[in-house]
């Protein structure tokens, strides 16, 4: 699985910049009656950044980008763009756009009347309106698209003069909600490499809304993974993967073997857990009057023969394999204390069958103490 992209410059992970953010929510809560949509969600994204809102549907992520954008206002919190606060501020009058996952374009306009609608609106001249309209659409990879009409144009055509409309504006901010969502596996990706391009070439701030884990992993600077409306995670791709701070994260970041652990106490600065497997000693802090905590340890982190360093969790039988490219991806049972499953993912180079019964091992870093 893809674990975000390269960075040039590293984000401060707090999303602060030595001028402070760009973009700041505090306390922005959105009720529907007794439904809370978004519950107490604070956020600073710095200038330049490009941050994801990622989690499933109902998790309060295109609520968060309809109150940025000033399509919805918030029942409580304050909202601040660039120090000004615009909780209050109708989307006409803020420093933001929005590309929608439909695009919204006009079908009885040219493509360059559709990117140069938002300047137009502006009392944008005519002569520089149409400059930045070409501009936009060299920008995008649509030079010479200009006096096509919408209905002429394919799914991936459609997104980029969506794209070239936004940005022909200038924004502080660009917020996008599932931009990519329509369409096809291939030109997605295709896409995504885009998109990053151009965003970090302009430098725009962007939010950008999904629920596609690994189109987050791969765009973003910074991934806020929301749950019922709160936030339940927030970092760096590699972070929020490797290193899941909640069991919600852990399952929903991909797939995980989720381990109960007794924990039978605490000593050399270490706590020892007890799991199906082997008893395990590492760092962290179990809360007071635990006694049984959770354990995230990722497919591809379990190794089949012996690790320097590695736990040993004992044999296992393995009863299934999907060749899936890159990796084999095993269906494993142990059988040490009941049945338990584990999920294996080996080289595909591995020569592993249905039958097999290896001994598998695992890292005590690549083991992650959960909070539920």
């Amino acid at each position: 699985m893809l674990i975000g992209r390269k960075r040039g410059n590293q984000v401060n992970p707090t999303g602060r910049g030595s001028d402070g953010p760009l973009v700041e929510l505090r306390g922005v809560r959105k009720t529907y009656g007794e439904a809370v949509a978004v519950d107490a969600v604070n956020l600073a994204i710095d200038r330049g950044e490009f941050v994801v809102l990622l989690g499933p549907s109902g998790s309060g992520k295109t609520t968060i980008l309809a109150m940025l954008g000033g399509f919805i206002t918030p029942s409580a919190g304050r909202i601040f763009i660039e120090g000004q606060d615009v909780t209050t501020l109708p989307a006409s009058r803020r420093p933001t756009v929005t590309v929608f996952q439909d695009y919204a374009l006009f079908p009885h306009m040219t493509v360059e009347a559709n990117v140069g609608f938002g300047l137009e609106m502006r009392k944008v001249r005519k002569p520089e309106r149409q400059g930045r309209v070409d501009e936009a659409l060299r920008m995008v990879g649509l030079e010479g698209f200009g006096k096509r009409s919408i209905h002429q144009l394919s799914g991936g055509q459609r997104q980029r003069v969506a794209l070239a409309r936004a940005i022909a504006v200038k924004p502080t901010v660009l917020l996008l909600d599932e931009p990519l969502g329509a369409l096809d596996l291939g030109l997605r990706r295709q896409m995504q490499e885009e998109l990053v391009g151009l965003q970090k070439k302009l430098g725009v701030t962007s939010v950008h809304v999904t629920h596609d884990q690994e189109e987050a992993m791969h765009i973003a600077d910074r991934i806020v993974v929301l749950n019922r409306g709160r936030i339940e995670d927030l970092g760096s791709p590699d972070r929020v993967y490797l290193a899941p701070t909640t069991l919600f994260t852990a399952t929903f970041m991909g797939e995980s073997n989720i381990l109960a652990a007794t924990v039978s106490g605490r000593r050399d600065g270490l706590l020892h857990l007890r799991t199906p497997f082997a008893e395990v000693r590492m760092e962290g802090r179990a809360p007071d009057g635990t006694t049984t905590v959770h354990l995230s340890v990722r497919p591809e982190h379990i190794r089949l023969g012996p690790v320097a360093g590695a736990i040993s969790f004992g044999r296992v039988t393995i009863r299934e394999t999907v060749f899936q490219g890159a990796h084999r991806r095993c269906h494993a049972v142990s059988m040490q204390e009941g049945e338990t499953d584990l999920l294996i993912r080996v080289p595909a180079e591995h020569p592993v069958r249905s039958g097999d019964r290896p001994e598998v091992f695992v890292r005590r870093e690549d083991l992650v103490l959960l909070a539920d």
